[in-house]
C-alpha cells in the first residue's frame, strides 16, 4: 500500500506521525491461455455472512454517490460495505496485505472533545486487524476534502484522546496513497488467493531459495514450467512477503523481483 500518512496514538497524548507502508505489489496477467483454464478451481462457493458495520450502509445511493461491497478474506467470507470509490479502494488494498487479518467497516464511534471544547464522535471508514493484534483505524478522504477540513487535525485530536484498546494507531487514505497498479495488483492478489495450487506455491519457493540476486516474473515462470499457474503463484509469493519488486509497481513478467531478505520493497 502506499504510504498513508498517519497519527500514532500515544498514551501521554503526543502524537507522531508515521506510515502505513505498502507490503504488497502484485500484478497483471496477460489474456489466458490453456494453461490458465487448467488451474485449480476455487473452493466452492460460500454464501458471505452480513455485514457486522456499527453504522449501517444502505446499497441505495444519493444520486452521484456510490454504494458498493466487497467480502472478506477466508473461508467464511464477510460482506464489507463501502460509501464511496475510494473507499471500495481502499478496501482492496487493506484485504491483500498479507499482515491484514481482518477488516472491519464502520466501527463503533469514537468520542472526543475538538478544539472548541465541544463534544463529538467519529466513526471511521475502517479497523483494520493485523498479524501482530496491532489494530489501524483508517479515515478514507478524498486528498482536497481532507486539506479543506483539516482531516489531519482532527485525527491528532481523536489520537490523542482515544482509548488504546480501539486501535494503536490512526491512518488517513485517499487517493494519493491508492494508485491504480497498486489496486489493481491488490484486486489480482485476493483474486489468486483463491487457487488452491500448494504444490504450485512450494514449487516457485524451491526455486526462490536459490535465488541470489535479481530475475524477472518471467524467469521464474519459466524455471517453474508451471505457465500462467506459475505466474499466479509468484504473485501469491510476492503478496506473502517472500518476493520483494525491485522498481515499480504493477508487475508484468518483465518485473523485476528479488528474494525478500535481499532488498527491494
Amino acid at each position: 500500500m502506499a504510504s498513508a500518512t498517519g497519527v500514532m496514538s500515544c498514551a501521554n497524548g503526543t502524537d507522531q506521525v508515521t506510515e502505513m507502508a505498502s507490503q504488497n505489489s502484485n500484478s497483471r496477467a496477460g489474456a489466458p491461455g490453456a494453461h490458465e483454464l487448467a488451474r485449480a478451481l476455487p473452493p466452492p462457493w460460500t454464501e458471505p455472512s452480513p455485514s457486522i458495520a456499527h453504522r449501517k450502509i444502505g446499497i441505495k445511493s444519493p444520486k452521484g454517490a456510490l454504494r458498493g461491497r466487497t467480502v472478506t478474506n477466508g473461508p467464511t467470507p464477510r460482506r464489507v460495505m463501502v460509501e464511496s470509490n475510494v473507499e471500495l479502494k481502499a478496501a482492496h488494498v487493506l484485504l491483500a496485505r498479507h499482515d491484514v487479518v481482518d477488516l472491519r467497516e464502520q466501527a463503533e464511534p469514537v468520542s472526543y472533545v475538538d478544539a472548541e471544547g465541544v463534544d463529538r464522535l467519529h466513526f471511521f471508514d475502517f479497523v483494520a486487524t493485523l498479524d501482530t493484534g496491532k489494530k489501524v483505524a483508517v479515515a478514507v478522504r478524498p486528498h482536497e476534502r481532507a486539506l479543506r477540513h483539516d482531516l489531519v487535525g482532527t485525527l491528532r485530536e481523536i489520537a490523542a484522546q482515544m482509548d488504546p484498546t480501539v486501535a494503536d494507531r490512526v491512518v488517513h487514505m485517499s487517493e494519493r496513497h491508492l494508485p491504480r497498479e497498486l489496486v489493481e495488483d491488490a484486486k489480482l492478489l485476493r483474486a489468486v488467493r483463491r487457487d488452491n495450487r500448494p504444490d504450485d506455491d512450494r514449487a516457485v519457493s524451491v526455486i526462490v531459495a536459490t535465488l541470489n540476486g535479481i530475475v524477472t516474473v518471467g524467469g521464474l515462470v519459466r524455471a517453474s514450467g508451471l505457465h500462467g499457474r506459475g505466474f499466479r503463484a509468484v504473485v501469491r509469493l510476492i503478496g506473502n512477503g517472500v518476493l520483494s519488486i525491485v522498481g515499480a509497481r504493477g508487475i508484468t513478467y518483465a518485473t523485476r523481483v528479488v528474494r525478500a531478505s535481499q532488498g527491494g520493497r
